[in-house]
């Protein structure tokens, strides 16, 4: 009897199962949303991701002009009592 009740669970089991790939779980409900906003939205998207490439390669040249000036200021760091004559020439030019 056990062996009995144990196929009998095995088959209900897989029975369930294979009803519930047959039948599946119902049409899909009707979407709420519009196209004309789901449109809206991916107008919206692509230029959002149009900005974002902007800012992107507005923010590689500040980092490259940044970087540039940093390896300016490193290569004139080394030159304070050259830097103070030109400043003294500068001052010199203006009236001061």
């Amino acid at each position: 009897m056990a062996k009995t009740s144990r196929w009998f669970i095995a088959l209900t089991a897989s029975l369930l199962l294979l009803s519930i790939g047959v039948v599946g779980c119902g049409p899909k409900p009707p979407c709420e949303v519009m196209p004309t906003e789901v449109q809206a939205a991916q107008d919206g998207c692509d230029a959002a991701s149009g900005e974002l490439d902007e800012a992107r390669d507005a923010r590689a040249e500040l980092e490259a002009d940044v970087a540039e000036m940093n390896a300016e200021i490193r290569e004139l760091e080394g030159e304070p009592d050259e830097l103070a004559a030109r400043l003294h020439e500068l001052k010199k030019g203006s009236g001061r």
